[in-house]
């Protein structure tokens, strides 16, 4: 009897283990579907043209500065990098000649929070959207792969790649976020060493630092980031502002970011009490602002993402209906059952989920708005202090469509306290020199990253969507080519979708 007991215990550990294992296997197929990389990656080359030399005629070219547009400029490319500019450049007979008469040449746009998961596609988005350059906020080897290859061969985009985001978790919890949040985990100096070390070696740009991480091991982050000559971005971890201004964090991924430290401070329900939170934050703004302008510390905007947060919640369904829904990779908006990741309604982490009562969805609402509100008024700060900004979309957290998303990010800039021309320059030039790229400008000696608009962005901010031409590298697309690639991203999502989305298209 005694053998027999054994034995069926030895039997139920097995049986109990394979069941775990077969759990395991599959939640981590899980996490990896939602990456988006079983999409069938279009053959963009075959929609684009190449050329070592491109002569641009007759433009309305952009200023330095971003503030008007200089007429009848050449503009000379050769080997991907800009050469010539100035009035009636001779002809050059080797040259793929651009007519830009009564069209406006601007620098390529730069998305500066992106999150490029494993869909390759994204890349091709971005630059028919005019986005030649992005910075990946939350980097992985594939994606170092894609910049070793765009580097050969020019198909894509110019990027700049942030680590995984630092967690300072300890036992079952740091091992849980390192695997579904792909994070970076340590909790000692040594383990950070290692960590930060091996960031370094493996290319990445910046390390990007998150929301959760403890006061010791942000300021270990920071020391030895400093030894190895990387840079520390991202997220205001868990210290108070007094203290973050004076870290050494080069720049915060999200204006909500200090406004989520204002709620803090504040220390009441602003669902309850809004007017008072406002009246409160209104009164700090300033002084933040010159906090931030005093100790060089950029922040990168989302305002856009933090404006849907009400639609989102309460209408979903006519949220994504104003979105380009349709080129977005099915898996990512497909999301998965085991947490709300996805952008559709019952898998959308940002849908409504509280009590289902009209007084409790009321102050949910207040609450929202009331958020929304002080991400405008602490942009408004920061554009009057001159703070550098630099616009970023947050894509692909849902609702925001790579490439798409930055246009719908210069509006929310221009409504929130940003003139035009500074919108524009938050795109191009700013990120530009936080990077130390030539990039962002129409100058000599830097990369041919151009965009060639039909209408005048000055005059409205939306136009920068009206594009003719765009150029990176050694490569140009028309308007043409851009509907033929767009049309090829639609058909490879919709052979890999298994939910339908008609009703929530345009």
């Amino acid at each position: 009897m005694k053998k027999l007991w054994i034995r069926r215990v030895l039997y139920s550990v097995i049986a109990l283990f394979g069941v775990l294992i077969c759990v395991f296997i599959w939640a981590d197929h899980e996490l990896n579907k939602v990456m988006g990389k079983s999409t069938k990656v279009i053959d963009f080359s075959s929609f684009i043209k190449s050329s070592q030399i491109v002569q641009i005629r007759n433009a309305n070219v952009l200023s330095e500065d971003c503030t008007h547009f200089i007429k009848n400029q050449d503009v000379l490319i050769k080997d991907g990098m800009i050469v010539q500019l100035s009035e009636n450049l001779a002809i050059n007979k080797d040259a793929v000649l651009i007519d830009g008469t009564d069209k406006y040449l601007i620098p390529g746009l730069v998305d500066s929070h992106a999150h490029l998961q494993e869909s390759k596609n994204d890349l091709f988005l971005y630059l028919v959207n005019g986005v030649t350059y992005i910075r990946d906020m939350a980097g992985r080897a594939v994606v170092l792969e894609w910049r070793k290859s765009i580097q050969k061969n020019g198909l894509g985009p110019q990027m700049f790649i942030a680590s995984r985001p630092i967690y300072s978790e300890s036992g079952l919890m740091g091992y849980y976020y390192a695997w579904t949040r792909k994070a970076v985990d340590y909790s000692n100096k040594e383990d950070a060493q290692k960590a930060i070390k091996k960031i370094k070696e493996q290319g990445y740009d910046a390390i990007k630092m998150y929301g959760f991480v403890n006061p010791e091991m942000f300021k270990t982050t920071l020391e030895i980031a400093k030894e190895n000559n990387i840079p520390v971005i991202g997220h205001i971890p868990l210290v108070n502002l007094d203290t973050f201004y004076q870290s050494g964090q080069k720049e915060v991924a999200h204006i909500e970011e200090i406004t989520k430290k204002t709620i803090e401070d504040f220390g009441k329900s602003i669902a309850k009490n809004p007017n008072e939170y406002l009246a409160f934050l209104k009164a700090r703004s300033a002084q933040i602002a010159k906090n931030l302008k005093q100790n060089d510390i950029s922040v990168t905007s989302t305002v856009w993402l933090c404006e849907s947060f009400v639609g989102q919640r309460f209408n979903l369904k006519s949220k994504l209906k104003e979105i380009e829904l349709k080129y977005v990779n099915p898996k990512i908006v497909e999301g998965t059952p085991l947490y709300k990741s996805g952008w559709l309604p019952g898998r959308n982490g940002y849908e409504y989920n509280g009590k289902d009562d009209p007084g409790a969805r009321k102050l949910s609402l207040t609450y929202w708005k009331t958020y929304a509100e002080a991400i405008h008024i602490m942009t408004k700060a920061l554009v009057d202090h001159k703070v550098p900004i630099m616009a970023g979309t947050d894509a692909t957290v849902a609702t925001v469509v790579p490439g798409f998303s930055l246009h719908d990010e210069l509006e929310s800039l221009s409504k929130s306290g940003m003139t035009n021309s500074q919108a524009i320059y938050s795109a191009t030039v700013e990120p530009g020199q936080w990077m130390k790229s030539k990039t962002g400008k129409i100058k000599i000696g830097y990369h041919s990253d151009l965009v060639l608009l039909t209408k005048n962005p000055l005059e409205d901010i939306r136009n920068t969507k009206a594009i003719e031409y765009v150029f990176f590298n050694q490569h140009i697309i028309d308007k043409t080519q851009i509907k033929m690639i767009l049309k090829a991203i639609v058909d490879a999502n919709n052979e890999n979708r298994s939910i339908e989305i008609d009703e929530y298209l345009k």
